[in-house]
């Protein structure tokens, strides 16, 4: 072959291949672009699974707290109850203690009426007592007025019957 065939063979091949050569960079490109956003939707990726692996960390962590409070709650709401039982049965043992007291109370109050009771009878009766006591010593001592009297009158009629004795001896 010539040169000048050469070259225009090579022109020819030349433009054929420009053709080529430009769709092949235009892949390329479209290529490199691709796997740019591919690489760019991939560590978009990454960073979104980094951001959810720390939130279910987080999610977890308080997770872990929350139902360690749960417990702990649980916990405290048994000891409760159980305080509250003993208070209920304090409660319970001190209205029984009441109540009975309450009975213990009402039957002194019934033994103190009936004391009353029995007490203003006896002072009743102490004062009834009293005044037959003043009638009858009023009684005695207008008899002892009336014996006394007598006894003079005795005592007179004594002397008298005395006097009249010696005058008649």
């Amino acid at each position: 072959m010539s040169n000048s065939n050469k070259s225009s063979q090579s022109s020819s091949s030349s433009i054929a291949l420009d053709p080529l050569l430009k769709d092949l960079c235009e892949r390329k490109q479209s290529f490199r672009h691709s796997v740019a956003t591919l690489a760019a939707e991939l560590k978009d990726a990454r960073g979104k699974l980094v951001l959810r692996e720390e939130s279910i960390a987080r999610e977890a962590d308080t997770r872990q707290v929350a139902e360690r409070r749960a417990v702990e709650m649980e916990v405290e709401m048994l000891r409760l109850e159980k305080r509250l039982e003993e208070k209920s049965e304090q409660l319970k043992e001190s209205a029984c203690n009441a109540e009975m007291y309450l009975k213990e109370l009402e039957d002194v109050r019934l033994q103190l009426s009936a004391a009353k009771a029995t007490a203003d009878e006896q002072a009743s009766s102490a004062h009834s007592a009293q005044l037959k006591c003043s009638a009858l010593l009023e009684e005695i001592n207008g008899k002892n007025i009336s014996l006394q009297e007598c006894e003079n009158y005795i005592s007179k009629l004594g002397n008298q019957i005395d006097l009249l004795r010696r005058i008649h001896k």
